[in-house]
């Protein structure tokens, strides 16, 4: 590997100011194609699996949030043979693992880096999504923050025609996986894989912002993931001992041992295999090479909400129309791969700092640890807004200020614009054409303006006195909602917990079923943020765990 020194990034790599204000030095470079079976690291041939005979009971595609989950419990059945492929490679940077580090990950081998097609309704920007691409998936690139979302969201997906997705029947799933620093009650469990770390010592700045927002007339919560959870408080992280938690260490590796559990890095899935309706295994390719491998019972696609329906349109699921523009054979009909697909919104409101504002001390803890839920309106049945708190300043791309900052970024998190993804040839080495039709709608641009008026009022507070210098963005001049509402489409960015493109559910456009087998075909299902035909009110690593705990038992028909 390659030793190398990296300005620390800035908000986005397109421009802006730096996250943090001190230079890192970082090791860069990723390991050449690997083999891990039963939790031996080998330098084994690319072939190895076809070695192995190529045939196994499961074949889960993507070694993301929901693809180490499944790999787990699958594996746990000793009677099964599990393969699981992921087109990256080890996470093995320090990057991954130290969590101030994360935005330094953005661009390099470990992310996916996609574009969006400009934005009509954002004056025409890219917004750019980074989706990693390493063991762990997102859950190795992400901030770390642990939010299951208000349960409205899972009760509309059940009332829509999905039995079993409403929150009270999810809530074990959540539990089940969860290890809660604070101990088991009746909404968090202990002893799960995935620990959960609830308190640690702020950044100064980000506690006072907290205070103002109960200046503001918000009420303090400690748990977001509890009865209630609007409020403003400190996130719970997915962290331990000041170490990212990733699925790929809480999840994967401790499955590593077992002799029926085989990974592969650095292939890339390329088309599944059917016999007539059946899904009986998939083509590969590693360091140049083509592989096939069967499988007897299931083919599990968890490469998440753009490489799994790509996957599905490149193997003739999806809709024939467009399949057939390309010479792709159609194996099933199915014109809602693709569509559906939203996003939370994020949008920076930034002050310089009256005073310097101290580096983040504990570079166990991210920056991105405080937020707060509330309603644009009383008849909500839950929040439609998730700011969150930044003690630096957070700059969209194109935007330049002072690096002594802090943001508080307006963010809505229930969107009404729907946009969709197709391809661009019959290749798996074609882009996508991502296109999520952001800010489409009269009632996103509202609530994020209501939002960066709601922000305002809280750095008016004087728990923020001490720190707040002058407003940079959207600055003191933009007043009305005409003039808010442009700042918005100027800089809205990714909340990166993009959804719904293979959406479970009982309409023409649904992809998979309450039990997430593809429509119409046998042997195959998905099982990632994909699947949601809603986005959850909040961050969408904590809800895909679930999904892939919930699969896990219907999978292997402990629950229906």
């Amino acid at each position: 590997m390659d030793q190398t020194t990296h300005q620390c990034p800035t908000a986005t790599p397109a421009g802006g100011q730096p996250l943090t204000r001190r230079r890192f030095m970082a090791t860069t470079g990723v390991a050449s194609g690997t083999l891990m079976v039963g939790g031996l690291l080998t330098g084994a041939s690319v072939n190895a699996a076809t070695d192995l005979d190529g045939q196994f009971d499961y074949i889960i595609v993507g070694a993301g949030s929901a693809g180490c989950v499944l790999a787990n419990r699958l594996s746990a059945d000793p009677k099964v043979r599990v393969l699981l492929i992921e087109a990256g490679g080890p996470d093995d940077s320090e990057k991954i693992s130290t969590p101030i580090r994360l935005i330094e990950l953005w661009k390099t081998p470990y992310d996916w880096a996609y574009d969006t097609v400009p934005q009509k309704h954002a004056h025409n920007r890219s917004l750019f999504w980074p989706r990693g691409k390493t063991l762990g998936g997102s859950s190795s690139l992400n901030g770390m923050i642990y939010v299951r979302g208000h349960s409205s969201v899972y009760d509309g997906w059940a009332a829509a025609g999905n039995p079993g997705w409403d929150y009270k029947s999810l809530l074990p799933y959540f539990k089940k996986s969860e290890d809660f620093s604070r101990g088991a009650d009746a909404f968090h469990g202990a002893g799960g894989p995935l620990h959960v770390t609830a308190d640690y010592t702020p950044h100064v700045t980000t506690a006072a912002m907290v205070d103002a927002a109960v200046q503001a007339g918000h009420p303090r919560n400690a748990d977001h993931n509890g009865a209630e959870i609007l409020g403003v408080g400190f996130n719970h992280l997915n962290t331990r001992g000041g170490k990212r938690q990733s699925t790929a260490v809480a999840f994967l590796r401790p499955a590593l041992e077992r002799a029926n559990l085989s990974v592969i890095t650095n292939a890339r899935a390329r088309k599944l295999d059917f016999k007539g309706k059946r899904c009986t295994g998939l083509a590969y390719e590693q360091a140049g090479k083509q592989h096939q491998v069967r499988a007897r019972k299931e083919v599990i696609l968890c490469g998440g909400t753009l490489e799994s329906p790509k996957l599905l349109m490149l193997s003739g699921i999806g809709d024939k129309a467009q399949l057939s523009s390309f010479g792709i054979p159609v194996v099933q009909h199915l014109p809602g791969v693709g569509k559906n697909l939203h996003d939370h919104t994020l949008l920076p409101v930034i002050y310089e700092g009256r005073k310097p504002i101290p580096e983040p001390a504990d570079p166990g803890i991210t920056v991105l640890h405080a937020q707060l839920f509330a309603k644009s309106a009383p008849s909500l049945p839950g929040p439609d807004m998730q700011p969150l708190f930044f003690n630096v300043g957070y700059y969209a791309p194109g935007q330049e200020g002072p690096a002594n900052a802090f943001t508080l970024c307006a963010a809505g998190v229930t969107p009404t614009s729907r946009g969709e993804l197709r391809l661009t040839g019959p290749g798996v080495d074609d882009p996508l054409h991502i296109d999520p039709n952001v800010l489409a709608t009269d009632y996103d641009v509202a609530t994020l303006v209501r939002c960066i008026r709601m922000m305002r009022q809280v750095a008016d507070q004087p728990a923020l006195a001490e720190w707040r210098g002058r407003e940079v963005y959207p600055g003191p001049d933009k007043t009305t909602d005409a003039q808010l509402a442009d700042y918005c489409r100027s800089a809205v960015v990714s909340y990166h917990h993009q959804v719904g493109t293979c959406a479970m559910g009982k309409t023409p456009l649904s992809v998979v079923d309450h039990t997430l087998k593809v429509r119409g075909v046998a042997g195959l299902r998905v099982v990632d943020a994909s699947i949601m035909p809603a986005v959850t009110s909040g961050n969408t690593n904590a809800p895909v765990i679930m999904i892939a705990e919930k699969a896990a038992d219907m999978i292997l028909r402990k629950a229906t």
